[in-house]
Formats: C-alpha cells, sequence, structure tokens
C-alpha cells in the first residue's frame, strides 16, 4: 500500500521504522517542525525526521498540515502516529482509503495528548493499543483493531515501550486486512469517554499530602518527563523509583529512615521509600539507596523533612 507517514516522537519513529520494513512502501513523512534544543542553541530534530532521513524520504515540516502539502503525492492512505496536530476534515479525506491513527490507549478511554502518563496516574490495571478511522474529533473516530495488555506495575517509559511493540504489530496487521476493517468498523461508546490533557511540571511535584498511592504512580507516570520531582532545603531533586511501604507510617514529608534499600518517608497514608534520586537540582548522578545512605546521608538524615508546595 501507497502511505504518507505522520508523526513526531520516538514512539511515532518506531512505528514507521515497521512500516518501512514491511511491504508497504512510504512515499513521504511529515513531522513537527524542528525545536530549539534545551539550551536554545541548536535546533533538534525529531526522532520521525531522523529515521525517514536515514532512509531517503522526503520529509514536510508544516506548522499546519493542510491539504495542498499532500498534493504532490499519490498515495492511498495516512497513517498518523503521535503526530501532534489536529488534522482538518479536508485532508482526512485526501487519500482513497482516509487517515488512520494508532493511538496508545483503549479508545474512548484517554483520548487526548498523553494517554500512558494518564492511564498510571488513575492506577489503570489495563492498558493498550487502538488503531481508529480518523475523523475530525479528538480520537473520536470508529474503531479498526485493538489490543489490551496488563499495565499495573509500568512506568512511562516501560509502559510506552510494551504498547510501541503492540502498536506495530497491530498496525500492519490493520493494513493488511484495511478493507474489511473499514467495512465492520466499531462506533466508539461516548458514555465511556476519558480525556488525556497534556501533563504540566506542576503535576509532576510531590506534594507530601497526598496519599502514598497517588505519589508512587506520579513517580511511575513521570519517569521521563517531566520526572517527579521534590525540594528539600530548597534542593531540587527527582525522584525516579519509589514504592509504597506497608508496614510503615510516618509524618508527612518526614523522613523516617535512611538505608540501603533507601530513603523512607512519610505521607498522608502510608510511607513510601525511594529508590532511585537526582540531587544537584535534578542535573546530577541517578543514586540508588545505597548510594544515598553512604554519601548523602547529611541531607537525608531521619527526622528533616522534604519541602511542601
Amino acid at each position: 500500500m501507497r502511505i504518507v507517514f505522520a508523526g513526531t516522537p520516538v514512539f511515532a519513529a518506531k512505528h514507521l521504522q515497521a512500516l518501512l520494513e514491511s511491504p508497504n512502501e512510504v512515499l513521504a513523512v511529515i513531522t513537527q517542525p524542528d525545536k530549539r534544543g534545551k539550551r536554545g542553541r541548536s535546533l533538534v530534530e525529531s526522532p520521525v525526521k531522523k529515521i525517514a532521513r536515514e532512509n531517503g524520504l522526503t520529509v514536510l515540516q508544516p506548522v499546519k498540515l493542510q491539504k495542498k502539502d499532500l498534493s504532490p503525492f499519490s498515495f492511498e492512505l495516512l497513517v498518523v502516529v503521535a503526530f501532534g496536530q489536529i488534522l482538518d476534515l479536508d485532508v482526512l479525506e485526501t487519500p482513497a482509503k482516509g487517515c488512520i491513527n494508532v493511538h496508545a490507549s483503549l479508545l474512548p478511554r484517554w483520548r487526548g495528548a498523553a494517554p500512558i502518563q494518564r492511564s498510571i496516574l488513575a492506577g489503570d490495571k489495563n492498558s493498550g493499543v487502538t488503531i481508529m478511522q480518523m475523523d475530525d474529533g479528538l480520537d473520536t473516530g470508529n474503531i479498526l483493531a485493538s489490543q489490551s495488555i496488563r499495565s499495573a506495575e509500568e512506568n512511562s517509559d516501560s509502559l510506552s515501550n510494551k504498547l510501541c511493540s503492540v502498536g506495530q504489530g497491530l498496525l500492519l496487521g490493520t493494513l493488511g486486512d484495511l478493507d474489511r476493517l473499514q467495512k465492520s468498523a466499531i462506533p466508539q461508546n461516548d458514555e465511556h469517554t476519558t480525556y488525556a490533557p497534556k501533563v504540566s511540571k506542576d503535576e509532576a511535584r510531590i506534594n507530601w499530602l497526598s496519599d502514598s498511592t497517588f505519589i508512587e504512580r506520579q513517580v511511575r507516570a513521570f519517569y521521563s518527563s517531566p520526572v517527579a520531582y521534590t525540594f528539600i532545603d530548597g534542593i531540587r531533586l527527582k525522584i525516579f523509583s519509589a514504592k509504597e511501604s506497608v508496614e510503615h507510617k510516618g509524618n508527612a514529608g518526614e523522613i523516617i529512615d535512611i538505608s540501603k534499600d533507601g530513603v523512607l518517608v512519610g505521607t498522608k497514608t502510608r510511607a513510601i521509600r525511594i529508590k532511585e534520586i537526582q540531587l544537584d537540582q535534578g542535573k546530577g548522578n541517578i543514586l540508588k539507596g545505597a548510594d544515598i545512605q553512604n554519601g548523602w546521608s547529611h541531607i537525608f538524615s531521619s527526622g528533616k523533612s522534604f519541602d511542601q508546595p
């Protein structure tokens, strides 16, 4: 099948790679414009653009994709994976077979930009991938295929990797049976809709007056970006791994104990043990329990408290 692909992050790039290794023909790739790096000195290309360049593909980077951008290509289908733009109806109607989207949730649950993080924050025991026929709504199109996986203990990185693997196979299977699946596509049940808006840095700051279950979910949901964080004595710390401790309780934010297993901290309910942390305003090495105990006990001493928001 002759395809134009639209996507931006690593999740999308891996789906593009799967398409390139399949019998399908990718005629062009559309991705978001290059962005300034963290220090603003140079432009950084998207992971999708990198894969496209390595494979000699035509790359388009419109600020807003329009129908005229697609006119040079004789293609049958637009495949969209985490592109980052809402597509107008005339764009969706350009290819003969329309546009399909690979979405990292079990629609209609978690429509929107951050389904993986929202699923973890909500404590979902299952997640999955949905492939839908796109319409002009926000992830509202009819379902062509879906697949569920267990996700209860995953962080955002590990869940993204698992869903990516599922999505790659599901996408190729859908393309191989597209005509039949389009005829039997299932409308979404809007009564079961939940939304997944973009996450903000403020959401990643830990409030120690929250319950331990929610804090543990925060750490997993924001594992890679923006990363759960807190302060102690005004020093910013990023937390990469934490576990509830069913046998301990303590005052919210107070350090109960420090050991080779990590830093034990009180919350509104049970205590939580910080197992991996990054110091020096979040720019130092990631330290595990024994490293924290041996080198940073002067900061994480019993009885001290983390700063509250």
